[in-house]
């Protein structure tokens, strides 16, 4: 059995303005920094692993600070990188919708059929998102720690959970956010946790147990 820890990168100054950042390096926020340094307290809880982690540099501060506590060694794969947004990068949401009516409308609604201009499908990311799992199972690890990015997220979990990429806007990760996947050796997967934020000061507070 192998379990992966799927993680978020910290916030950006990009992502608290709602700018389609993709494959432009931008590195965490004041907040972010906060939000990775809270995540690198999971380390005791996580044990042994090695991190395989998406080279941009807002993920890759997020991952150092997590191996520093844990001792873990950083393995950077193109593979987990942000979906390239291509025309749409640097614009904030507001300019896409007006600029790229038709393909921001279709986006929202019909996922799995837009190719960004000058960039990615989906599926494409999906593709080299599964070759980095492919790496993964044969290193013989029995823990995989994944620090990538949102799109690369949802696409791994709608093909562990046989789902098509039209499913996309049915998952959501907060920044930061741990998500636990086991998948045994014939790739069938459980789902253990998804979205988690509890290791965050503005994490969920769970209700307390009550008495019978």
């Amino acid at each position: 059995m192998l379990r992966y820890y799927l993680m978020r990168h910290g916030e950006t100054t990009w992502n608290a303005k709602d700018v389609f950042q993709g494959k432009q390096d931008t590195p965490l926020s004041e907040k972010g920094l906060l939000q990775a340094e809270l995540t690198a307290n999971l380390a005791s809880r996580i044990g042994k692993a090695r991190i395989w982690c998406s080279p941009l540099k807002r993920a890759l501060q997020t991952a150092k600070l997590l191996a520093e506590r844990g001792g873990y060694e950083i393995l950077t794969e193109k593979g987990l990188m942000e979906i390239d947004h291509g025309k749409w990068e640097r614009l904030h949401v507001e300019e896409v919708k007006r600029l790229y009516p038709d393909s921001f409308e279709m986006w929202h609604k019909e996922p799995d059929k837009v190719v960004m201009p000058d960039g990615e499908s989906l599926r494409d990311v999906q593709e080299r998102a599964l070759r980095v799992l492919t790496k993964i199972r044969q290193s013989g690890e029995e823990q995989a720690i994944i620090m990538t990015h949102d799109a690369v997220i949802k696409c791994l979990l709608c093909h562990w959970l046989d789902l098509p990429l039209s499913k996309y806007w049915c998952f959501k990760f907060s920044n930061c956010s741990v998500s636990i996947v086991e998948e045994d050796d014939k790739g069938k997967a459980v789902i253990l946790l998804l979205d988690d934020v509890c290791h965050l000061e503005q994490g969920w507070t769970w209700p307390e147990q009550k008495s019978v």
